[in-house]
């Protein structure tokens, strides 16, 4: 008689359900639910790792130990920075996109409810405090890399987060739309996977954009910065 293997699924089915949602279409869904619900079923030692692969981030620890959380900018106090400046740049890309709604988002609000929530109990605090600076650095690191906010310059900066951060939003952010490409889109795949490939080795290359305080630079040359930070911008 042959012996039967019992199997033991290491991914959550129901959470699974919910990454194959976001593969139908990630553009509807967005990644952040389901971010945000992995940490409830999640193997502890997949939380374990990239707790492990955050702090061992040249700077992550003292960036860890600060929790430096500014509030956010309003467009009255970017408004007097010289052309040429990252302040100005970064005034520029808010206004040109029509993204004054997310400048004053405070997603440290959400963040906060989830939590009181419980919805975010097995998440280490060091990840929830990187999760909601990381959030106010976003549009921080498109204005230095030069990036767009269309589909595939925010791809490209999901893939220069990634290769900095090892961070799991960013993870499933690429989890989700190769997997779309891969089962749903075939057509956008040489699209996908240039903007990540992009994203990441300029990542790679580049000094870690996520530790420095950015708001308090905000007179600062961009040309400078860029180069400081070993930035190459191709957009």
């Amino acid at each position: 008689m042959s012996q039967t293997t019992t199997y033991e699924p290491v991914v959550d089915r129901e959470f699974a359900e919910i990454f194959l949602r976001n593969v139908d279409d990630p553009i509807k869904t967005h990644v952040m639910g389901m971010f945000h619900g992995w940490w409830e079923v999640a193997p502890q030692d997949a939380i374990d790792q990239y707790l492990e692969l955050f702090r061992a981030q040249p700077g992550a620890i003292d960036y860890l130990a600060e929790r430096h959380l500014p509030e956010p900018l309003a467009l009255e106090d970017l408004a007097h920075y010289q052309r040429g400046t990252l302040g100005h740049a970064y005034r520029s890309f808010i206004v040109d996109n029509d993204l004054m709604a997310n400048l004053a988002t405070n997603y440290r609000e959400l963040h906060e409810h989830l939590g009181g929530q419980g919805a975010l109990d097995r998440m280490p605090d060091d990840l929830r405090y990187a999760v909601v600076r990381g959030f106010m650095l976003h549009d921080f690191v498109h204005t230095i890399t030069g990036n767009a906010p269309d589909i595939r310059g925010e791809l490209v900066v999901a893939g220069f987060h990634f290769a900095q951060m090892q961070y799991p939003y960013h993870a499933f952010r690429m989890a989700v739309t190769t997997g779309h490409v891969a089962l749903v889109n075939p057509k956008g795949i040489v699209m996908v996977m240039d903007a990540f490939c992009e994203g990441w080795t300029r990542g790679r290359q580049a000094k870690n954009l996520h530790f420095t305080k950015w708001e308090q630079q905000l007179d600062r040359s961009l040309d400078e910065i860029r180069a400081e930070y070993n930035v190459e911008v191709t957009a």
